[in-house]
């Protein structure tokens, strides 16, 4: 092993960058190469760089380091390194993909590369075997993984590279397709001049390199993983990722680089990459972002920020102004703003600040005080004239609950009377009420129950199709009804609105309940359970004997309440409820 004279510079991140000379290590044992010669690293097998690469001024170390440093920094960086060789196989990555950048935005990515992109190329060149890459929408944190991964297929023969993203099979696809393959077939229309197999069928996608090398683009799902033997895995969107979906790939992940390590414990490298999430426990996704011997690149705000401060455009428009990195060069804060309208507080906290959700992950989705909001005194009331009505079984057939809703009049009171006959508008909030009127453990005899309710009040039943025990439900009602009660259905999505406006709808005031055991206990422990771009209120995690069938059949009830005003409850024509 030769020496040879280094000098540390400090870079603008704080990282010291070692300018090598002759050497052929670096100070933290990783290989570098003269930057003024044609080295042949020991994973490289000969294949020519393209002259682009060879011409472009970012192969030149000093200019790479003031690019990467030039831009606003990570709110937590791993210690970086770049050699020749890294530098080398992310511009190759590039070019390859180089028609990414539409014609109407400059249509080279070579030419528009980003400082960031050169922070996650020299975390990743640092060889750390778990890695972490936090970044907002709009900054090109994918299109930087895919060059790094694409450089290394293209340089080193036998190089096996995986990209999946942690939410669905068809989205990896369609990122690819986008960010791959059309750019690829865009510079080489010529298939038979194409320098590189582009695999586009039903059996799978990638590329195949003429080195032997691949690119795979794979499911989610540990039986994808634990068939191959990866160099680089690459799991985008994994702030999306739920617990059982990280035990099941984890498991298999990890064993699948025993055979790609070399003596030295290098070579392997597993990387996930995403926005924030809404948990933190049990997110492996966070806990590598917090591992001290990961690589880490992280654009977000700190753990421990008041939440506060994320709700209002106000103080979040600064937040995004100093940590956003897509703003050096690739949006700009106006088109940011007007997303937040759009996602709401909450949802863009986890897409542009990077934020976590609740420490423990057990956070209810219903605060104390929205619950106190619109709780009423006294007893509730015994029965309505018109509504809606709902049922909700849980999943294991454990719980059951039935609810209505209705649009709640309060009765008048004298201040009301005396402006009426005074002549002087008055205006009460338009509110809803909700009630449980049936509550089991189990689901025997449950559809009898149903079918007596759904008739006293003529009006169709909503359940959550997706629920098998629910539908089972209705089905044995349909089945020994004459004549059958209407039904209404709702899919996964029409739930996940409900949810949302149920929690919405307690926070403003606008629904109002009374005491009820079940109720009252349901929004005490119900969590908000991430479901792709929305939530399910769920039963905390682990405690299997928690029930929220209650709040899940009201908030049915509310979202399926038609919105024109009814007659007010009357004692006079009540019907009697449990």
């Amino acid at each position: 092993m030769t020496t040879a004279t280094e000098q540390p510079v400090e870079s603008e991140q704080g990282n010291a960058v070692f300018l090598v000379g002759d050497s052929e290590t670096h100070a933290n044992g990783s290989l570098v190469y003269p930057q003024n010669a044609e080295p042949d690293p020991h994973d490289w097998d000969g294949t020519p760089i393209p002259p682009v690469v060879l011409a472009h001024p970012l192969l030149d170390e000093a200019a790479w380091v003031a690019k990467r440093d030039s831009g606003r920094h990570p709110s937590d960086v791993s210690p970086m390194v770049t050699t020749y060789q890294g530098r080398v196989e992310f511009l190759v990555g590039a070019w390859v993909l180089d028609k990414v950048v539409p014609r109407r935005l400059g249509g080279s990515l070579l030419a528009n590369l980003q400082p960031q992109m050169l922070i996650t190329a020299d975390v990743l060149n640092a060889e750390r075997f778990r890695n972490a890459v936090l970044e907002p929408r709009r900054s090109a944190k994918t299109t930087s993984l895919w060059c790094v991964a694409i450089g290394r297929c293209w340089m080193r023969p036998q190089y096996q590279a995986g990209y999946t993203m942690l939410t669905k099979a068809k989205s990896a696809e369609k990122r690819f397709e986008e960010d791959v393959r059309n750019p690829i077939l865009m510079q080489w229309r010529d298939k038979t001049t194409r320098p590189l197999k582009v695999e586009d069928g039903k059996g799978g996608k990638g590329i195949a390199f003429p080195n032997f090398s691949n690119l795979d683009v794979l499911a989610p799902k540990g039986d994808e993983v634990r068939s191959g033997a990866y160099d680089l895995l690459i799991m985008d969107e994994s702030g999306e990722a739920e617990p059982d979906m990280w035990e099941d790939i984890i498991a298999a992940v990890v064993p699948s680089f025993d055979t790609r390590v070399d003596e030295e414990g290098r070579g392997a490298q597993l990387v996930f990459a995403g926005t924030g999430g809404r948990y933190r426990q049990g997110s492996y996704f966070w806990s590598t972002l917090h591992d001290a011997d990961a690589g880490r690149v992280r654009y977000g705000v700190p753990d421990d920020i008041d939440p506060t401060l994320l709700l209002d455009w106000a103080t979040v428009g600064p937040i995004i102004d100093k940590l956003h990195p897509g703003l050096d060069g690739l949006t700009n804060l106006a088109r940011i703003e007007s997303n937040f309208p759009d996602l709401g507080a909450d949802r863009f906290a986890l897409e542009y600040c990077g934020h976590f959700g609740d420490e423990t992950g057990t956070r209810t989705a219903i605060t104390s005080a929205a619950w106190r909001k619109g709780k009423q005194p006294g007893e509730h009331p015994h029965g309505i004239t018109t509504g809606s009505l709902a049922v909700a079984v849980d999943k294991f057939g454990a719980w059951a609950s039935v609810a209505v809703a209705w649009h709640y009049e309060p009765p008048a009171d004298f201040a009301t009377m005396a402006w009426d006959l005074d002549g002087t508008e008055h205006e009460e909030p338009h509110r809803v009420a909700v009630k449980l009127v049936h509550h089991q453990r189990g689901v025997e005899g449950l559809e009898r129950v149903l079918l007596t309710y759904a008739r006293r009040l003529n009006t169709p039943v909503v359940y959550d199709h997706g629920t098998s025990n629910s539908r089972a439900v209705v089905e044995r009602m349909l089945a020994r009804a004459r004549p059958k009660p209407a039904t209404t259905t709702y899919q996964l999505q029409d739930v996940k609105v409900a949810h949302a406006q149920l929690v919405n709808g307690l926070e403003r005031g606008d629904i109002i309940h009374w005491e009820q055991a079940p109720l009252d206990k349901a929004a005490e422990v119900a969590v908000a359970q991430s479901m792709g771009q929305g939530f399910l209120l769920r039963p905390p995690r682990g405690d299997d004997a928690a029930d929220c069938t209650s709040l899940e059949a009201i908030a049915l009830a509310v979202d399926a309440l038609p919105d024109r005003p009814t007659a007010p409850f009357t004692p006079g024509a009540v019907i009697e409820f449990n």
